[in-house]
């Protein structure tokens, strides 16, 4: 397929999921987020089947991805799984903000069980932190890391097309960035933000292929956590309980509706369904016991897994809070794309590529970022190469202008320079 014509500058989110590669190309437009491009290539296999090789499909679906639009100019940004990662969140003491990075540097080394040099982190003030001058007072800190070895297989996947990554985010936290922007914007008033009356939360469940990225958020603050649980757990337990291939199961799960005996498949699936509304449950619950000013307004759905027969009903049954319909994106406009119907059929799964152009054009909450500071530093050495370079060319240019106008001087009254028949070391002896 023949690469698309060049276009403005704008930022790619991708999103490399188990079961396809999601990518979003979005431009600001005045004060408008414009969704101009999207791809959804989904793999020949899932990723975790057992048969699978991950980094193949991973692989052929960048080079699809590439084989099909053009990247030069963009800044490209990524996410990595929520599991991968760990969040942590802690209130410094009233101090001068200037002492902010050295007590986030102590809380770091006591809160992340890993030696410093075996991570990449960050941390950021959270939304909602009193701060009066330089004197933080009720603040919030959110400390960001992922482990050097898991983050370089996520980077790999795309060094090997030469692709320069400019933005590393933590899927959860690119799901509360376009949660806050696009959803909660109505509700996120910094003025009028008390931390004693703070206005109700919502939970935010993206259901993945192998794991829920779970985002409880009131638009302020966030509190993520990644639930070992997924859509494929309802394909294996099909396979056990009725025997059937991996490949049968998913399409049977798929099309539980039109199977020969629909109450046999989702008999099947309701430990998995159980499973999911315990997980949910005790997460909730430790969350509000941890905040207890907190309130649950209610619960939004994300993920493809959604689409799954009687998964809504189940959780809107069994969660005890309302289960709000998610439609679509109300501040995402571009009608190319979100009037696509590849985009309307898998719009679900877009909220983290979302996120990340979000913050990638300056309008997200959490501006953190995962890129390896030497990897940075790499590219701010390699981008002034080309100045250094002509700033050495300049200084030898000028130098070998200056040394030929002396030698030009210098040549033309030489001791042996002959003028009219005479050199002017005779002519210098008969003067003096």
């Amino acid at each position: 397929m023949a690469k698309k014509p060049t276009r403005s500058e704008g930022v790619w989110g991708i999103d490399i999921g188990q079961f396809a590669l999601k990518a979003l190309r979005c431009t600001k437009v005045d004060d408008e987020i414009v969704a101009d491009d999207f791809e959804y290539i989904e793999y020949s296999k899932i990723l975790s089947q057992p048969e699978a090789d991950r980094n193949q499909l991973i692989e052929e679906a960048i080079s699809t991805f590439l084989e099909r639009n053009d990247t030069t100019g963009d800044k490209i940004a990524i996410t990595v799984p929520g599991q991968d990662g760990l969040t942590k969140f802690f209130k410094p003491p009233p101090s001068d903000i200037k002492k902010l990075p050295s007590i986030v540097e102590y809380e770091a080394q006591q809160q992340i069980p890993f030696d410093l040099t075996e991570v990449v982190w960050t941390y950021q003030k959270m939304s909602g932190s009193q701060q009066d001058g330089n004197l933080l007072g009720d603040a919030e800190v959110g400390l960001f890391a992922i482990k050097r070895d898991q983050l370089e297989r996520s980077l790999n996947q795309f060094e090997t097309h030469e692709l320069e990554l400019h933005g590393v985010q933590m899927a959860p936290l690119s799901i509360y960035n376009f949660v806050a922007y696009d959803l909660l914007e109505a509700e996120r008033d910094p003025e009028e933000y008390d931390p004693d009356d703070p206005p109700a939360s919502y939970v935010v469940i993206s259901i993945g292929t192998e794991t829920t990225d779970m985002v409880i958020t009131n638009g302020h603050r966030v509190w993520p956590r990644s639930l070992p649980i997924g859509g494929n757990h309802f394909t294996r337990s099909l396979t056990r309980e009725l025997k059937l291939t991996f490949a049968k199961a998913e399409h049977l799960k798929r099309n539980a509706r039109k199977a020969e005996d629909p109450k046999q498949v989702f008999t099947a699936m309701r430990p998995v369904f159980n499973d999911m509304v315990t997980e949910v449950q005790r997460s909730i619950s430790y969350f509000l016991g941890i905040d207890r000013k907190a309130t649950i307004k209610g619960v939004m759905l994300l993920g493809n897994t959604v689409k799954l027969p009687g998964l809504t009903q189940y959780l809107a049954k069994n969660l005890g809070h309302d289960v709000i319909p998610f439609d679509g994106f109300k501040r995402l406009t571009g009608s190319e794309v979100v009037s696509s119907s590849s985009f309307k059929d898998n719009y679900l799964s877009f909220g983290a590529t979302y996120g990340l152009c979000l913050q990638a054009l300056g309008q997200a909450d959490i501006k953190t970022n995962l890129v390896p500071k030497e990897m940075v530093t790499e590219r701010l050495v390699r981008a002034k190469k080309p100045w250094a370079l002509a700033c050495v060319a300049s200084l030898l240019l000028a130098c070998s202008f200056h040394f030929f106008s002396t030698y030009r001087n210098w040549n033309s009254v030489r001791p042996d320079k002959v003028i009219g028949g005479v050199n002017w070391k005779t002519a210098e002896a008969d003067v003096k």
